[in-house]
């Protein structure tokens, strides 16, 4: 994350905050521009204080009240560096904090016993951003270089190899992170997998009002609006055939609680399809429609179970060409 992008992001905040958060705090939609994301996980942030440590599950709480999707929040203040994560404990590593802020509050995991979770102060919502503000100290633009190489490496290493093959020595050295250093970053090897893990669903979990991959009309009819859904989810998956082959081969090393959250962000993407083909096939029964998009979803994840010669566009086309049959929906281009 570069001094330019954490300039970008302070000037956007004020209009971050009138455009995609209500009247009640909440988040709407996460926007397209990297900029504006660092804005919105900016104001998010501020809901934690610095110097407390908090159970995962108090994190999933603070989050849920701001946006249904709490897991991409949480990967995103991780990803920007915002929050860090170990042994099962958060706590927030940067963003910025009003001047008349607490730095230390009593409560602070500072003064307890190590992987003791403080309580959580009350706080207020994201308008408390727009107070005057001073830096916080942040994570290093270098250690969010090093976190992103470190999953790239790790990604292309379970692709390879498998993901029983590969030890965290293998992966710091592909990464350049000798020694001890990786395990600043991630704790474990599973913690490695369920962060690629999370990189493929955020690479996948396309929404053409969010993303900017595909775009459409506020008004678009709910037929449209998923047809482009599938054409962008295909073009996702075709090119990232090899991280959809981690996906499918190695889910099941995944640590329980990790698999629980993975399946819950499949399920919000699965949601959203469902209730889209409901409104465009309204003489469909629930099983039906049920059953359509489970069949949809694994035929476009099946690019990770076979070598294709086609080029990623050609394989894309013609995987939603299929998908689109399937849910009887018209092909958009």
């Amino acid at each position: 994350m570069n001094n330019d992008l954490q300039r970008a992001a302070a000037a956007n905040a004020d209009a971050v905050l009138h455009r995609f958060f209500n009247s009640a705090g909440r988040l709407s939609t996460l926007p397209a521009k990297q900029s504006r994301q660092l804005a919105v996980y900016d104001l998010i942030v501020q809901r934690f204080v610095p110097g407390v440590r908090y159970t995962e599950l108090e994190v999933n709480r603070e989050l849920m009240a701001v946006y249904d999707d709490y897991v991409t929040l949480r990967r995103g203040l991780i990803d920007f560096g915002l929050m860090d994560r170990a042994g099962g404990l958060y706590w927030r590593s940067g963003g910025t904090v009003p001047v008349d802020a607490v730095s230390r509050p009593e409560n602070s995991s500072a003064a307890e016993p190590a992987g003791a979770p403080a309580p959580t102060p009350h706080r207020a919502g994201p308008a408390a951003a727009l107070a005057p503000q001073r830096a916080a100290p942040a994570a290093s633009a270098r250690g969010a270089a090093r976190r992103e190489a470190i999953l790239t490496a790790a990604a292309q290493l379970f692709a390879e190899r498998g993901y029983a093959a590969v030890g965290m020595d293998d992966i710091g050295a592909a990464a350049g992170v000798t020694g001890p250093a990786i395990y600043r970053h991630f704790g474990a090897k599973a913690t490695v997998l369920t962060a690629v893990f999370d990189r493929v669903i955020d690479a996948v979990a396309i929404d053409p009002n969010v993303s900017g991959e595909a775009t459409a009309d506020d008004d678009a009819d709910p037929a449209t609006e998923l047809s482009q859904l599938v054409h962008a989810y295909a073009a996702a998956v075709s090119s990232r055939r090899r991280l959809m082959a981690v996906f499918i081969r190695e889910v099941h090393h995944l640590p329980p609680e990790d698999g629980e959250l993975l399946v819950e962000r499949q399920r919000v993407l699965v949601g959203r399809w469902r209730t889209l083909l409901a409104q465009a096939q309204p003489e469909w029964d629930a099983e039906r429609v049920r059953t359509a998009v489970h069949g949809a979803f694994g035929m476009l994840n099946a690019v990770g179970t076979f070598a294709s010669p086609l080029t990623d566009r050609e394989l894309a086309d013609q995987l939603s060409e299929l998908a689109l049959a399937a849910l009887r929906l018209p092909a958009t281009g």
